[in-house]
């Protein structure tokens, strides 16, 4: 199974999940210990329940395939390219559409559940009385709000990065704590050059595209997105993670053979082919929850320092990708990759000095 059809089903599952339990929650708000609405003489009773449960579950379930299917549309680079705004839009009227099929349903499990469409008579007058134009426009609503707030929690989880939005509700930071960690610092070749030639406007959509052409392959090779600083990106991986299957490694290489898959593209609007630069480090950091206003994980430690330094070292030996001595150590041996010892370095604020390893692929 690949790694596109995982990402799929999970996204199927999640919102099968949310927008079932959704629409169950709207019966027992709507109905539950109520009159009934089909004899508003009687308290409903469980039929009529259990009715109202199976026609929430088939809205649900309808509307968590509608809108998988509508992420699926979106995703695609001219839509990953698109605003905020823009994508929140498209979708809301996205989802306008596939809540009037929901409430389509609605109709039909009435029908179909009725008890007295079994001896094949017409549609119960009752229906109408079920089925007001008031319910149908709280249904609506409800269903509306549901799908928006679930592509704003989805936007927001992308603005937060993978993963991140949720340790943020969970607390797991709130409190500082230590963890091994791989950071990755990601930096473009010649960028003052590049601003100067191409002016701001140009470069700023320059380093757009580039940081868009990794999204799929930070997630392909399980990273988080710490931060982008400029024309820089810092990624991060739990240690554990970095090291199977040399996912750390494999990122940046997946990087720069995306970049010349679509040299073409670069050289038509930018008469140029963007190269990065790397430096990595691995060892202890603290993670902690930070801000108030605008909250968001911080990583200290100068583990982060180190790589930062090793990548600017780069230029001065003419290397693609820097690695410290500590990362080649825990590191498998791997024939896809050739390290080589640089030397023992003094870096800038360390009174030690660091083995610094090129990194290159076969």
């Amino acid at each position: 199974m690949t790694r596109r059809t995982k990402n799929l089903l999970k996204n199927l599952w999640f919102n099968l999940g949310i927008s079932i339990a959704a629409g169950n929650l709207f019966v027992v708000y709507r109905f539950f210990g109520t009159m009934d609405y089909y004899d508003p003489g009687i308290i409903i009773t469980p039929v009529h329940l259990a009715i109202s449960f199976i026609q929430g579950t088939g809205a649900g379930f309808v509307n968590g395939i509608a809108i998988t299917f509508i992420d699926r549309l979106v995703d695609t680079e001219a839509f990953k390219k698109r605003s905020f705004r823009y994508t929140l839009i498209f979708k809301s009227a996205a989802y306008c559409v596939s809540i009037i099929f929901c409430v389509a349903l609605i109709f039909i499990l009435d029908y179909l559940l009725d008890e007295k469409t079994s001896s094949g008579s017409q549609m119960d007058p009752a229906v109408g009385t079920a089925l007001t134009l008031q319910y149908l426009v709280a249904v609506f609503i409800y269903m509306m709000f549901l799908n928006v707030s679930i592509n704003f929690l989805k936007e927001a989880n992308k603005k937060f990065g993978p993963g991140i939005l949720f340790k943020l509700f969970s607390g797991k930071y709130y409190q500082p704590v230590v963890e091994e960690r791989i950071f990755m610092f990601i930096d473009l070749k010649a960028s003052t050059t590049i601003a100067e030639r191409l002016g701001h406007l140009k470069y700023s959509r320059l380093i757009q595209d580039c940081f868009y052409e990794i999204t799929d392959i930070v997630d392909k090779f399980k990273a988080e997105i710490y931060q982008y600083v400029g024309d820089e990106i810092v990624l991060s991986w739990e240690m554990d993670t970095g090291i199977e299957n040399n996912n750390c490694f494999c990122l940046y290489f997946a990087f720069r053979k995306k970049l010349e898959e679509n040299r073409g593209y670069y050289q038509q609007k930018y008469d140029l082919l963007p190269e990065f630069k790397a430096g990595m480090n691995c060892g202890t950091v603290t993670v902690c929850e930070v801000g108030e206003i605008k909250k968001d994980i911080a990583y200290h430690g100068d583990v982060l320092n180190t790589a930062s330094r090793i990548q600017g070292l780069c230029n001065i030996y003419n290397k693609e990708v820097l690695i410290s001595e500590s990362l080649n150590k825990a590191m498998p041996k791997e024939r896809s990759f050739i390290r080589e010892l640089i030397g023992e370095i003094s870096l800038k604020g360390k009174e030690t000095v660091v083995g610094v390893y090129s990194l290159e692929s076969v």
